[in-house]
């Protein structure tokens, strides 16, 4: 069925436009689909798991707060169902990281199959979507060369048109970025450093 995958990924990706407007600011600026660590500071453990350290960001651009109470995540190649719903307000050039783990809480909570984020490793599409539960905020198509082992896909810089593969922990040869996955923080060209995992989770905690 993989094939089935593939052309349902392409057919999603040519009816998205190049960049969807985004509104009041907000986008979609980094997500991890390949976890290959503990990453999520909320689930209570320091074990890995490939579906509850998945973890995606949103970004608020603008120069004012956003309430994004009611906002919600949905995956498009596994069905329709939502993955998620945001609460809270994003305060201006501020981020909000929702993981996996917590994917699954709001699921479960909220009467939604048992997916958490669901970031297909081969690509996927997803989709931030308003509180009406159908304006389209903004939405990101990936594909499988775009995901690798703890490394994130990600705007660079922070709110721009420009996605990278954010391999600073797990550099390809030569490193295409060198730029290490921030979740809830900016995206910040830096070399590559020889860092433990345990003083690189410590920063986003």
């Amino acid at each position: 069925m993989r094939s089935g995958v593939n052309i349902v990924l392409v057919l999603v990706a040519l009816a998205l436009p190049a960049a969807v407007p985004a509104q009041a600011g907000v986008v979609i600026n980094e997500l991890m689909a390949d976890p290959a660590s503990d990453w999520s500071p909320t689930d209570g453990n320091d074990e890995y798991s490939s579906v509850e350290d998945e973890w995606l960001e949103i970004h608020n651009t603008g120069e004012d707060p956003v309430d994004v109470t009611g906002w919600r995540l949905r995956d498009a190649v596994s069905d329709s169902s939502w993955r998620y719903g945001f609460e809270g307000t994003i305060a201006p050039g501020g981020f909000l990281v929702v993981y996996g783990n917590e994917a699954y809480a709001w699921e479960d909570e909220n009467g939604y199959p048992r997916y958490g984020l669901s970031l297909n490793n081969g690509g996927d599409v997803v989709t931030l979507v308003r509180a009406d539960h159908v304006t389209v905020v903004d939405a990101v198509a990936y594909e499988g060369d775009e995901t690798r082992d703890d490394c994130s896909f990600g705007r660079l810089p922070d709110g721009s048109l420009d996605w990278q593969l954010l391999d600073g922990m797990n550099p390809l040869d030569p490193p295409a970025t060198g730029v290490r996955p921030s979740p809830g923080g900016p995206n910040v060209c830096s070399p590559v450093a020889g860092e433990t995992w345990g003083v690189i989770k410590a920063l986003y905690r």
